[in-house]
This record gives C-alpha cells, sequence and structure tokens, in this order.
C-alpha cells in the first residue's frame, strides 16, 4: 500500500441542503492474496447533509416559542468518522465545517481497508466526544453522556462516495429545563438513557444555564421517569414522565421561580393562602432566588384594610413588614419581579413594598390610584407596553418611589412617545405623569 496526498476540489454532489469535500481513504489490495488484483489508490468522496429540527410536544408544560434546535452546520462543528478494517484495524478522522467558505475540511488520518471487505464505518456529530488515541470514538473528559447531542448517521459507500446522511434525525429526545440565566442547576434522573449511551444515567447532571435561561438534557425517558430539577437545596421542579419521550422531539420543563397570582384559577384568597405565600415568597428568598415572576392576567385578590388587592402584591408587603419586625433590613430592596401577564395595576397594588427591587409589567396598559405607594427601595420600574390610562385621584401614583436609595428609574415603551401628552415623557426633565425620575429610557 502507498499513500498519496491529499486532493481537495469541489463536489457537485450534495444531499438535500448539504455540503460535501474530499478526503483521502485508500482501498487497498491484500499483499497476501495474488489473486486479488491491485487497485488504484484514491479519493473517497464525504457526502453530509443537514438534519431536521426538533418537535415540540405537550407532556410537559412548554415555556415560549417552539425550540427547534440544531437544524444546520455551524463554523466548528464536528464529524467524527470511525472505519474498521479487518486488514488495518480502526482508523479515524475528524470532520470540521468552516461557514466561510462552505466546506468541510479534515485532520491528516487517513482511513485504509481492503479492496474486497465492506468496511464498518460509523459516523457521529457528538461535540462531547473525540477521537482517542486508540482510533476509537469516546467522550472528552469530564463530560458525560446527555449533556451534548449525539447524532449518529446513516453512512454507505457508493463507488467513490461515501454518504453521511443525517436526515433521518435523532433516535432519542431532548428535554430544555427553562431557569434563571446563568444559573447551576443538579438535575437527578431515574429511567434516562442519555443520548450516546447503552446504560441508564446513574449520576445527577450539573448543567449551567445559559444567557436565555435555558438548560439541555439529550436522550430518552422511560415510561414513569422522573427528573428532578433543584438550584442549591431549593426544588424546582419534579416532573414524572406519564409516558416515554418519543424521538425527534422536544419537552420543555419549568423550572423558574414561578407562582400563579391565581392560585389555579380562584375568585378569591384566603388569609391562610395569603400566609402560605409570605412562606413561598420567604423560602424563594432566603435561597438567594431573588427573581419571581408571577403568571396570570388575572391574579387572585382578598379584601384588605378596605381594598380588594391581589394576593400577590398583599405577600411582598407583609413580607416588608415581617423583616422589619424581624430587623432583616438587608432583604429590602432585593426582588426583582416580573409580572408576565397583568394588564391592569390595581389601587394600592403595590402599597409600601420595601422588599421590591424591580417591577417589570410587560403588558400592563392600566395604573390605578397609588398604584406604586411609597416603594422606597424600587431602583426601576419598567413598562413593556404602551400606558393609556392612569387613575389619578391622589396625584401620589408614584409616590415616593425609590425614596431611599437616590430615585427610581423609569422604563417605557417608545411608543410612550406617540400618546396623548399628558401621557408623553419628557425626557429632558425626566418626568413623568408629574414624577421626577432618575432617569427615563425609551425602548
Amino acid at each position: 500500500m502507498k499513500n498519496i496526498a491529499k486532493v481537495w476540489r469541489s463536489s457537485t454532489a450534495f444531499l438535500l441542503s448539504a455540503f460535501s469535500f474530499l478526503i483521502l481513504i485508500t482501498s487497498c489490495s491484500n499483499e497476501l492474496d495474488d489473486t486479488l488484483q491491485l487497485v488504484n489508490n484514491g479519493n473517497l468522496q464525504f457526502v453530509v447533509s443537514d438534519f431536521p429540527a426538533f418537535g415540540e410536544s405537550g407532556l410537559t408544560r412548554a415555556i415560549g416559542t417552539q425550540d427547534e434546535g440544531k437544524t444546520a452546520w455551524a463554523d466548528g462543528d464536528k464529524i467524527l468518522v470511525h472505519l474498521y478494517s479487518l486488514k488495518f484495524g480502526d482508523q479515524a478522522v475528524t470532520l470540521t465545517f468552516d461557514a466561510e467558505s462552505n466546506t468541510w475540511g479534515s485532520d491528516d488520518a487517513s482511513l485504509n481497508y481492503l479492496e474486497n471487505e465492506t468496511p464498518s464505518i460509523t459516523a457521529v456529530y457528538a461535540p462531547d466526544c473525540e477521537i482517542k488515541s486508540d482510533e476509537t470514538i469516546g467522550l472528552l473528559e469530564g463530560k458525560k453522556y446527555g449533556e451534548e447531542e449525539y447524532i449518529p448517521a446513516k453512512t454507505a459507500i457508493n463507488g467513490n462516495t461515501l454518504d453521511i446522511r443525517f436526515e433521518s434525525g435523532r433516535n432519542y429526545s431532548r428535554l430544555r429545563i427553562a431557569a434563571m440565566p446563568e444559573a447551576t442547576l443538579t438535575v437527578s434522573t431515574e429511567g434516562f438513557t442519555p443520548a450516546g449511551a447503552t446504560a441508564l444515567a446513574t449520576e445527577p447532571y450539573t448543567l449551567t444555564t445559559d444567557d436565555n435561561g435555558n438548560a439541555f438534557l439529550y436522550g430518552t425517558f422511560a415510561e414513569g421517569a422522573t427528573v428532578t430539577v433543584k438550584q442549591g437545596d431549593f426544588s424546582f421542579a419534579d416532573y414524572t414522565f406519564a409516558e416515554a419521550t418519543e424521538a425527534m422531539y422536544g419537552y420543555a420543563l419549568e423550572a423558574r421561580p414561578i407562582i400563579d397570582g391565581t392560585l389555579g384559577g380562584k375568585t378569591e384568597a384566603t388569609e391562610e393562602e395569603l400566609a402560605a405565600m409570605v412562606e413561598l415568597l420567604k423560602n424563594y428568598i432566603e435561597n438567594g432566588h431573588t427573581t419571581i415572576i408571577v403568571t396570570g392576567s388575572q391574579p387572585v385578590k382578598l379584601l384588605k384594610d378596605g381594598y380588594l388587592t391581589p394576593v400577590v402584591s398583599l405577600a411582598f408587603e407583609q413580607l416588608t413588614y415581617a423583616y422589619q419586625d424581624e430587623k432583616i433590613d438587608s432583604y429590602w430592596g432585593t426582588v426583582d419581579l416580573i409580572y408576565q401577564d397583568v394588564k391592569e395595576i390595581v389601587e394600592y397594588e403595590f402599597y409600601c413594598c420595601d422588599v421590591l427591587k424591580s417591577i417589570t409589567l410587560p403588558n400592563v396598559t392600566t395604573v390605578g390610584d397609588r398604584g406604586f405607594w411609597a416603594c422606597y427601595y424600587l431602583e426601576t420600574l419598567t413598562f413593556g407596553s404602551v400606558v393609556t390610562a392612569i387613575n389619578d385621584n391622589s396625584g401620589e401614583v408614584f409616590y415616593d418611589l425609590g425614596y431611599k436609595i437616590d430615585g427610581c428609574n423609569l422604563v417605557l415603551n417608545c411608543g410612550q412617545l406617540n400618546t396623548a401628552t399628558e401621557y408623553q415623557p419628557n425626557i429632558e426633565t425626566r418626568t413623568w405623569w408629574d414624577t421626577e425620575w432618575k432617569s427615563i429610557t425609551l425602548k
């Protein structure tokens, strides 16, 4: 057998939106068998396809928009190719995608096999794996199966072409865990077979969420399988799969500090439920989970001091007083509250809620009288939608916001400039609704 230099040229062979390239792979005559004709050493053309998206499933709560997962090749992506020949044993090559040239390249390895044999070939996209010193494919040091994709391709040698087909997709599912950004999670599983592995996972995973708050597990959950998500000692999710996950489908699991403001769709809350809400919030804060999301467009209310007020707001108010009684003032101005769905802030809704550091209101368009009364430690108030109604009977809608920290920053929808005069902010004087703000930002 003799080696020849690699020859690179453009290829006209494509599969789907595929990219292709040439790499040296030599078909060798058996030197011990005179009946075999010596063949010319040549180049085997590799044809690489893209792979389809993950589908979406409703077995777990869907968070946000559908996440299709990886659907196309990106710069630096690698495909690991392993070939086993009866004559030459284990051999492997790493293929790397160059987005600028839209082509694949390889390392310096070559693949050899006998002319009269059909070699065993495996090709896989597996970011957590590498070619080992014995020319086999294995995990990178410190990695575990299930933390990344492991997509085996279908391979076939057709003349001088090796097809590496990914269009058949994954043989596993994906669990997207929606938590807070850049959080470290401990994820324990039972009945979970990781992608790339043949046995169930037995040890917990330590996952770090991305900038969007997502962490992922790749593999298959059997019927009755469980997954538990913790951040520190605090458990955010404990889910049991009623049926096995399907290959090629993505599942989403909520693992954020979320409170159902409706308490399951109730029309009126009780004092006992208010007390339970206070304890839940204290538990979140004491465990370091200070970004709290409240869902539900119509939060359940409780009659308190003559006003019907959302029980969540009352809990923040009582939490403020509870900490004052306990002299735990270090908790004041610690909570970033996101009122995800609500459209109206009612009268006295955030009365003296000193625990709040920021309030984000993506959908609020109406504000009631004294709606933000005396939140002394509030740093930022954000309206994601244009405010079109402020019921100001007292002139104290935004009374003393940020009083203890030299003022409160205001963030408004840029469309606020196009509203009626009384609802327009004055950026130059930093005033809005007869209130002077530390800053006004339009987004």
